[in-house]
């Protein structure tokens, strides 16, 4: 529509926001137990200005400590700290979003944010099992404090506004065995458990939140339901080998011994799908819980083999790089209204369907447009629902192809460094 009456001119957002932190720390040592405690001085400044009010900047003071002793031949290291952090900076400027045209939906920035902030419990115990081995078992418990969410500006739920009213948890575990190179190999193996979740208000969480008993009439208020954040990946594992041989190894070949001083390594790294949302084909309506369904998991192998080399005073390699040797399809993501990367058949006849409604002209012989298959007739003129519409639903798979969807293909590279 034409600017003018109820449709308001173009607008920008001006805003230059600082941020600023400043950390002192101290350690002190008694016999076996080492203390060490700091604080974080963490500012920020909109650098905007709301109703001809310069807007005030946000401070944060945040003590850290950590205590570490020796206990029967382990490490033992206790930690707790507050952090926190600025929010995105997107989230302090005004925004429209989804089709406008369509449903005038508006967000409201809030230059006025604070900290999103977390409180950190971390215990950690290292051992040596053997020489050269040690095992490294990590727990830890964030509290979430203040995140980013929505809250409705008046009744109509399509206008909003950023605050700091979300809270969350994230809880889990880390186990490292490792093995430092010895007698020419070495190797690492870490896996990660976790579950992170968080509180989601929304433009329409007033009317969750509220309910009236029919019997009592009390009012009450039903407990806030916590759903995966985006990066909720329950397992992570990744295991690292690496050798090299010994200067003299292998058979001699004119002088040369092809074998000698050869490395190599291997990489395996395995991990659970992350969490998505389901929608409708427009994209306005949920299907099920928030993130409540999940990617498939992923996971590669890589390798790589190198062989030194020396040019009179130069040094340098022959390599073989191989990316994803077993040529994995790792889904990366799918069409949040099917749960795969493929589009159905519905979608791509309701595609079909909008486009020929849209353009249903004939399309003649000289148009680039043209295509022979699909002139039934032979009469050198594309008309009529027969001959149009298998080409507009053949665009629609075209559109709906899936692209980007899946990880990097097998990729191997055979090359030369030269070090100067």
């Amino acid at each position: 529509r034409p600017v003018g009456g109820v449709v308001p001119p173009a607008t920008a957002s001006a805003f230059s926001p600082s941020i600023s932190a400043l950390y002192v720390e101290s350690q002190i040592r008694a016999s076996d137990i080492a203390i060490t405690a700091g604080v974080r001085y963490d500012a920020f400044s909109p650098g905007g200005d709301l109703d001809n009010r310069t807007l005030q900047a946000r401070s944060s003071i945040n003590p850290r400590i950590a205590v570490s002793t020796v206990l029967s031949g382990a490490t033992f290291v206790a930690s707790v700290g507050r952090f926190s952090q600025p929010p995105d900076l997107q989230f302090l400027v005004d925004a429209a979003f989804d089709d406008t045209t369509r449903t005038g939906r508006f967000r409201q920035g809030n230059p006025d944010l604070g900290f999103e902030q977390s409180t950190q419990f971390e215990m950690s115990a290292r051992v040596r099992l053997r020489e050269a081995v040690s095992l490294r078992v990590n727990l830890f418990n964030k509290r979430l404090d203040g995140l980013v969410s929505s809250s409705p500006i008046n009744v109509n739920p399509d206008s909003s506004v950023f605050i700091n009213a979300d809270i969350g948890n994230v809880v889990g575990g880390e186990v490292i065995l490792e093995r430092e190179r010895r007698h020419g190999w070495g190797m690492r193996m870490a896996a990660v458990l976790q579950r992170a979740e968080a509180t989601v208000t929304d433009a329409f969480e007033l009317r969750r939140l509220t309910d009236i008993d029919p019997v009592s009439g009390d009012t009450i208020r039903a407990a806030r339901s916590q759903w995966p954040l985006d990066y909720d990946r329950r397992l992570a594992f990744t295991a690292t080998v690496d050798g090299e041989l010994p200067a003299r190894s292998g058979p001699s070949l004119l002088g040369v011994r092809p074998f000698a001083r050869l490395t190599g390594a291997a990489v395996w790294r395995y991990a659970s799908g992350l969490p998505y949302t389901r929608t409708n084909i427009t994209g306005d309506s949920l299907i099920g819980e928030i993130n409540g369904s999940r990617l498939p998991s992923q996971f590669t192998i890589d390798l790589l083999v190198r062989r030194p080399l020396q040019f009179g005073q130069f040094g340098g390699s022959l390599y073989l790089d191989a990316r994803n040797v077993m040529d994995r399809r790792n889904q990366l993501a799918v069409r949040r209204e099917t749960g795969t990367p493929n589009a159905t058949d519905v979608t791509i006849n309701t595609m079909a369907e909008a486009a020929y409604t849209a353009n249903p002209q004939a399309i003649p012989y000289e148009s680039p447009r043209y295509r022979r298959a699909a002139d039934l007739n032979s009469d050198g003129l594309l008309s009529g629902r027969s001959e149009l519409l298998p080409l507009y639903q053949a665009a629609a798979r075209d559109f709906a192809q899936p692209l980007f969807v899946y990880g990097p293909p097998r990729l191997i590279r055979f090359g030369m460094e030269v070090l100067f």
